[in-house]
């Protein structure tokens, strides 16, 4: 889990200078003498989700803890943690404790289950802070029946459902650069001129992906507004919400700006020195920004370099250590954003140790990557592991979640009174993996990896609707990674003509010469859909086929995002607000094409991937033409299945779909 504070920014520069000055005919910070309360009481309370901390937590076990880093916004202090939560069967009671600074601080007391939906509260009044977030750890302990023992406890779990934590106090008014940027945020607003210059586009992309990557699992909202002349912004912020201006001209120079609300940030400059000033928000320099106004000399941003062997450790990988009765599970995932590249044949060499078990019970230790065992072996007196595993390029995925568990047989004693098992794998672990440009994974699990180390990003029209889509874009696949991606706006002749991979926006559905996503109006009544090996199947409607798609594909060695519509732009911005708007919408997209017809919800399709010959398919059957005649609009089921009967019907009977 990604818990992101403040303190954890992990951007860098390479070199950097900062001049700053308090005063000398500079805009003053806004007034905090009287900061204003989120709440009638000055209470503020934030779900689970808005604070980066997901849609649940699990407990797994009689006997489990879960770290979690709460953000704290200066002038408020964390004050108690509320959940529902379900329990398993065959206990009688449990508890929540919970701890911070290695102290006991509160408890929550847990009913008998089974039970759904009960609710908890546990306080956190006394959770040690520093560096505006409280460290602080839930530990479960969970009592079976009398006379009852379950076989494995490891498969009961409570679970923390609608969690959310309540903060006393009342936040605190930024008045220094370094302050402006709170420990939870909701939106950022971006404001820019109605017509951008590409410094301008450049900087708003820079500064979007950069923010969405400085919150981590926050899910916070990225907009995009129109600057007036005088660049003043009328809407004030909340306590939540942060504005930032960009301009291109004048000096290089970021500057804090009075506001009703919050102060805003003015950013200036030309060229590449507006980018620098974008950079400085949420680089670590900023912390040395104590002033109304600041100079960032040159912030390059650091490459992502694409290691040919790293650690489970290095990877993020977390808690690598679990115990429980019977059965113990240790998971890991193998995250491509972190290898920086699209990688297969990923070997690790796993490493660790678990509980020896006594001689009158057996033990087995399994590997497996989502539902492939990769391998096992039988527990041995040493309890320790050292070997290597492959990981099959076919279930290779974005991320690719591997799953360690030992699991016993025997006599295990009384119920309570045998030793719980334990079992540990060593961040030090290696991982190994060769480049796979074109993937697997292919489709949208190939991004971002695919766009790392930098990406341009590219709009047929250029103008403020389609930075705005640009955006839309950009940050939901910063949402996928903790590594910061790097947009460069590009002019479309540039970008068409390049090998770097590129986000093309054409919301007229117009595409440039030389782009031809798999899925492609050829003219008013006909598509053409392209699979991965070259299979064309062509489909005739009548009346003429609307739709809006986002489509991921590799083609003349690069990964292409084409986001268009045939049905206007207003199709495109439905289909993008619908992707944004789902929790997790982004990471579900598992498949090659997002389409929308025109007035239906979006449908992700996966394109098939087994040889075939290259053929070109005639008119689609008669029976589906009179059906899609009928209904006037396309049945967006009806399309998939019959393009994927028109594929498979050209294909070998022998082959299949992996």
């Amino acid at each position: 889990m990604r818990i992101v504070a403040r303190m954890l920014c992990t951007c860098s520069a390479t070199l950097a200078v900062v001049v700053l000055t308090a005063g000398l005919g500079t805009p003053q910070p806004a007034d905090t003498a009287a900061p204003r309360p989120s709440g009638q009481d000055g209470s503020t309370e934030f779900s689970g989700r808005d604070l980066g901390l997901g849609e649940q937590i699990v407990l797994r076990g009689d006997d489990d803890q879960v770290d979690l880093t709460i953000p704290v916004p200066p002038g408020t202090a964390p004050a108690q943690l509320a959940a529902t939560v379900d329990l398993p069967n065959d206990m009688a009671r449990g508890t929540i404790d919970v701890e911070s600074g290695n102290r006991f601080i509160g408890r929550a007391e847990l009913p008998a289950g089974p039970a759904t939906g009960v609710p908890v509260t546990v306080p956190l009044d006394d959770a040690e802070i520093e560096q505006q977030a409280a460290a602080i750890t839930l530990h479960v302990n969970l009592y079976p029946d009398v006379g009852r023992c379950p076989d494995d406890w490891f498969e009961h779990e409570a679970v923390l459902r609608e969690v959310r934590v309540g903060y006393s106090g009342t936040p605190q008014t930024p008045t220094v650069i370094s302050d402006f940027l709170p420990p939870v945020l909701q939106e950022l607003r971006i404001h820019v001129p109605d017509r951008p210059s590409e410094a301008e586009s450049n900087a708003a992309l820079s500064l979007a992906t950069a923010i969405v990557a400085f919150y981590g699992s926050q899910p916070v909202r990225v907009t995009l507004r129109r600057l007036s002349g005088d660049a003043t912004i009328a809407e004030p912020d909340t306590d939540f919400t942060r504005s930032v201006a960009i301009r291109s001209g004048g000096d290089a120079a970021t500057t804090l700006t009075p506001a009703a609300g919050p102060p805003t940030l003015l950013v200036t400059g030309v060229g590449d020195a507006l980018l620098d000033q974008v950079r400085l928000i949420t680089s670590r320099v900023a912390e040395f920004a104590v002033a109304g106004r600041a100079v960032a000399g040159s912030l390059d941003q650091p490459p992502v370099l694409a290691p040919d062997t790293t650690t489970l450790g290095q990877l993020g990988a977390g808690t690598l250590s679990a115990s429980s009765h019977a059965q113990v599970s240790v998971r890991f995932t193998v995250d491509q954003t972190h290898l920086g590249r699209p990688s297969g044949g990923i070997r690790v060499k796993l490493q660790g140790h678990y509980t020896p078990l006594p001689p009158s019970q057996a033990g087995l230790l399994t590997v497996t990557a989502g539902d492939r065992e990769l391998t096992n072996w039988a527990a041995d007196p040493t309890g320790q592991i050292d070997r290597w595993i492959d990981i099959p390029d076919e279930v290779l995925q974005r991320d690719t979640t591997v799953n360690v568990t030992l699991r016993s047989t025997g006599d295990t004693g009384r119920c309570g009174t045998d030793q719980p098992l334990g079992l540990t794998i060593l961040p030090g672990s290696e991982i190994t993996g060769e480049p796979t440009a074109g993937g697997p994974p292919r489709g949208f699990q190939a991004l971002p990896q695919a766009f790392l180390p930098a990406f341009d990003v590219t709009a047929t029209t250029g103008d403020f609707a389609d930075l705005a889509r640009a955006i839309t874009v950009t940050t939901g696949l910063q949402s996928l990674t903790s590594v910061r991606l790097d947009p460069r706006w590009t002019p479309v002749a540039k970008a068409v003509g390049s090998t770097r991979p590129t986000v093309l926006i054409a919301a007229g559905g117009e595409l440039p010469a030389g782009i031809a996503p798999p899925l492609n109006k050829t003219d008013e009544t006909r598509i053409a859909l392209t699979d991965a090996t070259g299979t064309t199947t062509h489909l005739q409607l009548d009346p003429e086929l609307r739709f809006a798609s986002l489509q991921s594909y590799y083609t003349d060695g690069r990964q292409l995002l084409v986001a268009t519509s045939n049905a206007g732009p207003d199709e495109l911005n439905r289909t993008l607000d619908w992707l944004s708007a789902r929790p997790g919408g982004w990471s579900a997209l598992s498949g090659d094409v997002l389409f929308a017809a025109a007035g239906r919800e979006p449908v992700d399709y996966s394109l098939p991937t087994t040889e075939s010959p290259v053929t070109t398919a005639g008119p689609v059957s008669t029976t589906l033409r009179k059906v899609l005649v009928a209904a006037a609009v396309l049945v967006v089921v009806g399309l998939i299945v019959a393009l994927w009967f028109a594929v498979r019907a050209r294909r070998p009977a022998n082959r299949h779909r992996p």
